[in-house]
């Protein structure tokens, strides 16, 4: 007994076409090849040579038997109509007994709806439910005896999925395992970084992604659209910071001094962050490099409009001529790039001036964000274009005034001394008043004040005791420095200034040093002049009549019409005449002149030039010796 199951399948049709070759030349009027012989088949082939007896037709297929019966095609038609029909006969029996047998199949489950397809020949033969389909399911003695085998497959193959389960599970708990250490590293590091004070959301257009703001609200639009990096995970969870909108290097501003081309002094460099730093550290490092990056977009916006106040646009830096030697350079520079040339460890200098400037100009930054914050604020803002930041300007104007404080200082002081040099008892007292700012101002905002309106700085010059003048140096944007100038009071009790009357200062402001100078060496013989006139008149009144070794007469003399000299009202030759300026013949020297013409104990006349410096007398023995005198007597 076999365990083949029980198949119900129609057997296979007799095939219609030959078996062997033999049935194939039978099929194909073997009567033809009968007539065929080598004598006929060399005849035909010299007749189609010559081409003779085409035309004529030799049935090679006939033979004395084609008469005698049907043709072959209908033999061969006749056949295939009997096995067509005998195979149709037997399909119908097939189905007939299919439909039997399972008619009686049914029989046993189902005995009404089986009669109705049973066929009486065999209801008669077998009857009804003598067949069960169920017998066929029964176990065999060759099945039961696989039926341990059956059992033990079975149990090792579900031993085999529990342990392939197993280390499934084993594996992925594993990965469960890594995955949750690496987004415990990753929150904790969003999180550390947070709780500094970065602001963390989701990227705007990767909701799946977070994202940490290292940039300034008020600033720039193009540098604010960039201002989010997305803080991806790595695969061992920590942060992977996108530096792709700025740059994957740091930067930073440099200032350089330069003296004659030298570098004297620059500003500090830090170090790039390692990629293995803190999340802080670098995100710290993205906002300074975004920072510096907008300082640098806004120095070179606002250089193009001071090219007339010595800004110059170099291909990689910014200059600013300070002086006939001294030049200010700025540069982006990248961190980890050494300057070709130079070493960034050496010292200069002139190395906290470049770090102070480097300071002011990221402060100045700093207020122009505050000022876009606040004019954000006032209604009815008007949304043009962004307005240049006032970055270079101030600084540059801050310079001017302290440069045309300094020069001012060393000018009034050529002044003072060459007037010391002749003994006249001249001063300057210079009053600077504290940088100030407003209380309780940001860094930024107390700076910009600072540079923008520094405070006044007072010259007061006496030049006798009673011409007095104060020279007040205020701020200005563009040329750093006005100057305004008015008289003071005389320092002897009733007297009056004669400068208020003899040269008074304009009302205006001076634009320019070269005026205020102008001014100051008008002022000087005037107020010699004016002083001398008045000793004249009071030693006269104090000697009781003497002065010198003539008896006194001041109506002899009186000031010119200028007022820089003293001389007699009748010849208006004799007397003493003053001036002060530069001598081009000197190459520029400061000179006190005072040109005397007097008569000797001779009665002759005597004509002098004074200069100081350089003259051994004091101006005051030599204006009292020449008024003690004066033109002879008729």
């Amino acid at each position: 007994m076999t365990d083949r199951p029980f198949i119900l399948q129609v057997p296979p049709t007799q095939q219609r076409g030959p078996q062997n070759i033999a049935e194939f030349v039978a099929r194909i009027n073997p009567d033809a090849f009968r007539v065929l012989n080598e004598a006929e088949l060399r005849r035909k082939v010299e007749e189609e040579k010559n081409g003779v007896g085409q035309d004529e037709d030799v049935d090679m297929e006939s033979s004395p038997s084609d008469n005698e019966g049907e043709p072959a095609d209908a033999k061969d038609i006749i056949t295939a109509k009997h096995e067509m029909l005998r195979v149709i006969d037997q399909t119908r029996q097939t189905t007939l007994y299919a439909l039997d047998f399972v008619s009686l199949l049914l029989s046993k489950e189902n005995p009404g709806q089986a009669v109705t397809t049973f066929s009486p020949g065999l209801r008669e033969l077998v009857g009804i439910g003598t067949l069960g389909a169920t017998m066929l399911d029964a176990p065999t003695p060759l099945t039961q005896s696989r039926i341990p085998d059956n059992k033990l497959v079975t149990i090792g193959k579900r031993l085999m999925d529990l342990n392939k389960a197993a280390d499934t599970a084993l594996a992925a708990s594993k990965r469960l395992q890594k995955e949750i250490a690496a987004e415990t590293k990753y929150w904790s590091e969003v999180l550390a970084v947070r709780n500094d004070g970065w602001q963390t959301s989701r990227m705007p257009r990767e909701p799946q992604t977070m994202g940490v703001k290292f940039g300034f609200n008020n600033a720039a639009p193009e540098f604010k659209a960039v201002s989010i990096a997305p803080m991806r995970r790595a695969d061992n969870g920590s942060v992977l910071l996108d530096r792709s909108s700025i740059g994957h290097k740091s930067q930073r501003i440099q200032v350089r001094i330069l003296e004659d081309g030298r570098i004297v002094g620059r500003s500090s460099l830090p170090s790039p962050v390692s990629a293995d730093a803190p999340l802080q550290d670098r995100v710290k490092e993205m906002r300074d490099t975004i920072f510096a990056q907008e300082l640098w977009h806004e120095i070179n916006r606002e250089a193009r409009t001071l090219l007339n106040q010595g800004v110059h646009l170099e291909p990689s830096s910014i200059t600013y001529t300070m002086d006939a030697s001294t030049t200010v350079s700025i540069r982006l520079a990248t961190l980890g790039e050494e300057e070709e040339g130079l070493d960034e460890q050496q010292e200069g200098p002139q190395d906290v001036m470049a770090e102070s400037l480097n300071i002011a100009l990221s402060l100045l930054l700093s207020h122009a964000h505050r000022m876009n914050e606040l004019r954000r604020s006032e209604p009815g803002i008007n949304k043009g274009p962004p307005r240049t930041y006032p970055i270079l300007l101030p600084l540059i104007s801050y310079h001017k005034y302290n440069q045309s404080i300094q020069t001012c200082l060393q000018t009034l002081s050529a002044h003072i001394s060459v007037l010391r040099s002749a003994s006249v008892d001249s001063s300057m007292t210079v009053k600077e008043p504290l940088l100030s700012s407003p209380p309780g101002a940001p860094a930024a905002t107390s700076l910009y004040t600072i540079l923008t309106r520094p405070p006044a700085v007072q010259f007061d010059i006496t030049i006798t005791p009673d011409s007095r003048i104060r020279i007040l140096l205020k701020p200005t944007q563009l040329t750093g420095a006005a100057f305004s100038i008015c008289c003071l009071p005389a320092l002897h009790p009733g007297a009056q200034n004669p400068l208020a009357t003899t040269c008074p200062p304009s009302t205006d402001d001076y634009d320019s040093l070269t005026q205020v100078v102008s001014y100051l060496q008008a002022a000087i013989p005037r107020a010699l002049a004016a002083h001398y006139e008045a000793v004249l008149v009071v030693e006269a009144t104090v000697n009781g009549g003497m002065l010198g070794d003539l008896p006194p007469s001041p109506s002899r003399w009186m000031p010119l019409i200028d007022g820089k000299g003293i001389v007699d009202p009748e010849t208006m030759r004799f007397g003493i005449r003053f001036s002060f300026g530069r001598n081009p013949a000197k190459g520029g020297q400061l000179e006190l002149g005072a040109q005397t013409d007097y008569v000797d104990g001779s009665r002759k006349r005597v004509r002098r030039n004074w200069i100081w410096p350089g003259a051994q007398s004091s101006l005051d023995s030599v204006a009292k010796h020449v008024l003690a005198r004066g033109p002879p007597e008729e």
